[in-house]
């Protein structure tokens, strides 16, 4: 073999030892930090200037304080064609499921989102606040916002069923829990809001849940549809599923 041949060859186990020593590694960051679900942004992630656990606490800031006329067109109420530019601000933009105890919350949205926004809901969560009828005590929200049946003394758990982008499937939705950490302030809440509670009041919460942050669609229109159901003592379902004109 001569010397160019043996170069050659010596060139091509380099970069095949680099490749696999490559592999190696992102294998080792994926175990790490959970399985990489494009086009979905991972928790571990600080993702437009913010953790997963703070854009859940901005996304009940915004829930809690949209102001509408009437409550059937509030964002987590409201069904068929629908606003979504209703209290956004920035460059992510929230989406939501359903507000309530009913047996089943299911809507179907359709709405226009600018593009260049990323998207960031819940696929199911959980408050607890004075603004719920919960005590107003930092410790006690903290505790049931992570299980409100321990502090309640009845059954309760929430899991997602299933989130589709566009037909594709997200696999590993536990990875996506979101804890509560610490409290946060709601308000002045308008009148009406969803929390039925007198306008202008203010009040701390907790949450927990499980919720996801997109980046920025392409243009044109995305279905992004999800399930979740909350069991034990107070079992709901919930089936929403958004059509966006990304535009």
């Amino acid at each position: 073999m001569n010397a160019n041949r043996k170069k050659q060859v010596v060139l091509l186990l380099l970069v095949v030892v680099i490749a696999g020593l490559m592999a190696v590694m992102a294998g080792g960051a994926a175990a790490q930090n959970g399985p990489p679900n494009p086009p979905v942004l991972p928790p571990v992630a600080n993702a437009f200037g913010m953790t997963y656990g703070e854009w859940a606490i901005a996304w009940w800031q915004w829930a809690g304080t949209v102001e509408v006329e009437n409550l059937n067109d509030h964002p987590l109420v409201a069904d068929g064609e629908m606003d979504c530019s209703l209290g956004q601000d920035g460059k992510v933009w929230f989406l939501g499921g359903t507000f309530g105890h009913e047996a089943t919350g299911t809507a179907d949205r359709e709405c226009d989102v600018p593009v260049g926004k990323a998207l960031f809901f819940p696929m199911v969560n959980i408050i607890c606040s004075p603004l719920t009828s919960d005590p107003d005590d930092a410790e006690f929200l903290l505790a049931c916002a992570i299980n409100p049946g321990d502090v309640y003394g009845f059954e309760l758990g929430m899991s997602p069923l299933s989130v589709s982008i566009d037909g594709v499937e997200i696999p590993n939705l536990d990875y996506y829990y979101v804890e509560p950490g610490v409290t946060f302030d709601i308000g002045p809440v308008p009148d009406p809001n969803i929390f039925y509670a007198d306008e202008g009041a203010v009040e701390q919460a907790a949450t927990t849940g499980y919720y996801l942050l997109l980046p920025p669609l392409s243009k044109g229109d995305h279905t992004i549809a999800f399930e979740a159901e909350v069991t034990g003592d107070y079992p709901s379902y919930y089936d929403i599923t958004y059509l966006l004109h990304v535009k």
